[in-house]
């Protein structure tokens, strides 16, 4: 399914694509422009292009819509944007009214983003937790929710809702967001405040934006935040399809991006990351498109650990750890199975005096046994919290007879 359809299954009330035009291609508030230029390289997926406000000066402007700039008991307005540099504060990434009512999101000190509701003499506001970085896309997502429901306000970045607000509480205090005039991305063509106190803003430099939408009667979950909105748009910073793909990023630094690494496979497949690490800010490690499982192995200090999953599959993450099993008469066999199955992971037919090996698979089922001892059997021990030692007793069977 296209990201636009996964868009409009939300029920959006309105979508500005952004892509060649500015027109809504769900509602009919279609944007007028003034300077913005329709040919910048996409910031999401199923565009081709992004609109991009090129000038301090430049704007789009939609006409007033009752579900996005009226007197509401819940909001959300979300989209992708892209910086080509840092912003000299402060810049007006979009609002929606003047003096008095507001909701706007404003890029501040240092390209932190803020999301500003003034609602008569209330002031709410969310500071980002982290710096937008040049270059690098991301998925923005403001949210309201009136006294009678949710009771709060949140900015989302890439699906994760950021902490620092004001009030502390997040609880917005109200029941409805009072009437607002019409939105507008880039450059505001009326009086400008924040915080309910002038404050001289104009449009960002060379800012791009992709598949703004718009929602007024109803919210969303944070599920759908992340995995509809996010995870879906979400561009990769490269795609693999096999463990060749995925050998050729032996040894490296996978940088901040929202997508650092697509597995584009259908079926379930297993795949060895040698020593391939993560940037801290990376929003997602790894992508895996197909409907099977895909077992991720994190040898040699690769990190991967948070995945994603559009079409319902499921990753595996597995960091291998050493299986000791000891101690042991010499000569004993062990053996180690994946748990609940037959199929040998690690063994050997006849031991030192300890057992011990890389184990690739969450849990296993240990077998040790030897002629005239008691037979051995330990289900289902978990590898997934590093190495582990199993101590052995093994004792002599009194009632074994050699056939």
């Amino acid at each position: 399914m296209a990201y636009r359809d996964d868009i409009t299954a939300l029920g959006a009330d309105h979508l500005w694509r952004f892509d060649g035009d500015l027109n809504d291609s769900v509602g009919t508030t279609n944007g007028t422009n003034t300077g913005f230029s329709l040919t910048a390289g996409p910031c999401c997926e199923d565009a081709t292009n992004a609109a991009q406000c090129n000038t301090t000066a430049d704007r789009v402007a939609i006409p007033t819509a009752p579900n996005v700039d009226g007197a509401l008991t819940r909001k959300v307005i979300a989209g992708w944007l892209r910086m080509s540099a840092v912003q000299l504060p402060p810049k007006s990434i979009y609002r929606e009214g003047a003096a008095g009512n507001q909701f706007n999101l404003t890029m501040w000190a240092g390209n932190t983003l803020m999301l500003d509701i003034v609602n008569g003499s209330t002031v709410l506001q969310v500071y980002s937790d982290k710096i937008l970085q040049p270059g690098r896309n991301y998925h923005i997502c403001a949210v309201f929710e009136g006294s009678g429901f949710g009771n709060k306000f949140a900015l989302y970045i890439d699906g994760v809702e950021q902490q620092v607000t004001n009030p502390s509480s997040a609880v917005s205090g109200f029941a409805t967001l009072g009437a607002r005039t019409a939105g507008e991305w880039g450059d505001p063509s009326g009086a400008t405040e924040v915080g309910n106190a002038t404050v001289l803003l104009n449009g960002p430099v060379n800012a791009n934006y992709n598949f703004w939408a718009a929602w007024g009667a109803d919210t969303l979950t944070d599920t759908e935040i992340r995995e509809e909105l996010f995870e879906k748009g979400a561009l990769p910073d490269v795609t693999i399809t096999n463990q060749a793909g995925l050998d050729a990023l032996a040894d490296t630094v996978r940088g901040d991006a929202p997508l650092a690494i697509r597995v584009d496979v259908a079926g379930s497949l297993t795949l060895t990351a040698d020593n391939v690490t993560f940037d801290p800010d990376a929003s997602i490690h790894v992508q895996y498109t197909g409907t099977g499982t895909l077992t991720w192995i994190n040898t040699n200090g690769a990190n991967a650990s948070i995945g994603s999953t559009p079409n319902g599959g499921t990753i595996n993450f597995i960091t291998p750890s050493v299986l000791t099993v000891a101690p042991l008469i010499a000569n004993t066999e062990v053996r180690v199975y994946e748990s609940g199955t037959t199929t040998e992971v690690a063994g050997v037919e006849s031991s030192g005096t300890s057992f011990q090996n890389s184990i690739s698979v969450n849990s296993v089922d240990v077998v040790v046994h030897k002629e005239d001892y008691v037979y051995i059997r330990v289900n289902n021990v978990d590898m997934t919290g590093g190495d582990v030692s199993l101590p052995i007793e093994q004792i002599f069977d009194r009632n074994y007879e050699n056939p």
